[in-house]
């Protein structure tokens, strides 16, 4: 049996970029294209936090759950979002590039 450390909480964490119920804007354009183009520039609810990786994510850094009415769920990174202060989207970009580039230097050495 596979275990998934996977934590999902539906109420609010001291620390997290956002609270449960709140209204935020999912940005209006992705340059990845990982955002799906039907949420782009819709308003929707906060109905969960996801940390997959709670020993490292906990409780700054949660992909977001977000409902919009008529289009359903979707996870979001914080920084994808416009309710998120400037400073805290940016600062959550840089790590998550940093854990890249160590990751690309680990497969780098692997092969």
């Amino acid at each position: 049996m596979i275990q998934d450390p996977s934590l999902i909480v539906c109420s609010d964490v001291d620390g997290a970029p956002v609270r449960i119920g709140e209204s935020v804007k999912v940005v209006s354009s992705s340059e990845d294209g990982t955002i799906s183009q039907r949420f782009l520039g819709r308003t929707g609810v906060v109905v969960a936090l996801v940390f997959d990786d709670p020993a490292t994510q906990y409780p700054a850094d949660p992909l977001i759950q977000v409902h919009v009415e008529g289009l359903g769920e979707d996870l979001f990174f914080p920084e994808e979002l416009e309710l998120a202060p400037e400073w805290a989207r940016g600062r959550i970009a840089q790590h998550r590039q940093a854990v890249r580039d160590v990751a690309r230097g680990l497969a780098d050495r692997l092969s």
